[in-house]
């Protein structure tokens, strides 16, 4: 489904990773051999992982992001109009987490707030409905995004162990005249059982053996031959018909900031494309890959390491849904924040 939302841009992006850090090595200890431990940090270009304390939940994370940009900017909190909220990890299964957030960042009244239950390609549907929210609202839009998936990764279960992390952004969007965004949104809800989380809602409830929750079928599942699969065959094209629809060139596009699911994904789809690789930043070896926070995640390291975004840019995430959404948008004008850590 190709869009495109005018007079609207994305203003400022923020942050935040824990501190804790757990390597490869510990991670999978016990689990594999030394030798395939260096196939998979090889492949997957991850070194160690951003793991939230036990006590801590996406919200904090994304809420220390917001506070972050209202210290760090001119944007104050009576400037926000809604509050949007994605996630597969929240607080609770109600209230919506969104409401939480508003309180805790203690925003006005006159605002709407709403979660979005979405994983990979979060930021961008994030970014879409805001952009066409913002067309009857006047002020401001925070759009915040994250996940502690690793708390959905079963003690043995080394695909989500080589590759989640933990984390938490925000970002503004605002209106300005003359700046459009060009979307490409696609859902296969053919292929919802790729990456499941079976249990733990209405459909199954959880399983629990010995008093003990500690059951493989409780976590989240990935078959990963299906999302390299998936990646490969659909995102480049899906990429070529939103360059072609916003009659955009790829050399006129200064960046492809993709979602972070692994290195070897990102030189694929380079590859595919026929751009160079250079054109496709993989940021987050030490974090581990953060679902719907892994596009300003690296947006954010690559402030952290004093390097550019501010150009035409292509972003796109994809994953879990399964689903694509991808955007050309302008980022001249972007505040980027460093990577902050807590």
């Amino acid at each position: 489904m190709l869009l495109t939302t005018e007079n609207v841009a994305l203003e400022v992006v923020s942050a935040y990773v824990s501190k804790n850090r757990v390597t490869v090595e510990e991670r999978l200890k016990n689990l594999v051999s030394e030798k395939k431990i260096s196939r998979l940090k090889k492949g997957t270009g991850f070194e160690s992982f951003s793991i939230a304390d036990k006590n801590f939940c996406t919200s904090d994370f994304c809420s220390a992001a917001a506070e972050k940009i209202f210290a760090e900017t001119e944007i104050k909190k009576s400037d926000i109009r809604a509050i949007i909220f994605i996630t597969q990890t929240p607080d609770y299964i109600l209230p919506a987490t969104s409401h939480i957030l508003h309180n805790q960042l203690g925003l006005n009244r006159e605002c709407a707030a709403f979660d979005i239950n979405l994983g990979c390609s979060g930021f961008v549907y994030g970014l879409y409905v805001a952009a066409s929210l913002i067309q009857n609202l006047e002020g401001k839009i925070l759009l915040l995004c994250g996940d502690t998936g690793t708390r959905n990764v079963h003690a043995e279960g080394i695909a989500g162990l080589s590759v989640f992390g933990d984390a938490g952004t925000a970002a503004i969007i605002s209106k300005r005249q003359g700046q459009k965004i060009f979307f490409n949104i696609q859902t296969f809800g053919e292929l919802a059982d790729t990456i499941i989380m079976p249990r733990g809602a209405y459909r199954n409830p959880f399983i629990v053996e010995n008093n003990s929750l500690n059951v493989p079928e409780n976590f989240a599942s990935m078959d990963g031959a299906k999302v390299a699969d998936f990646s490969t065959k659909f995102v480049p094209q899906n990429m070529i018909d939103l360059m072609n629809s916003a009659q955009v060139e790829q050399s006129d596009i200064g960046g492809f900031f993709l979602h972070q699911a692994n290195r070897l994904l990102l030189q694929n789809i380079a590859e595919k494309l026929k751009i160079p690789e250079k054109k496709f930043p993989f940021k987050s070896a030490r974090i581990g890959n953060t679902s719907s926070a892994s596009i300003p995640v690296t947006l954010c390291e690559m402030a952290r390491l004093n390097e550019s975004v501010n150009f035409l840019s292509l972003l796109s995430g994809f994953g879990v849904g399964m689903s694509i959404a991808s955007s050309i948008i302008d980022l001249t004008n972007l505040i980027c924040l460093p990577t902050g850590e807590i």
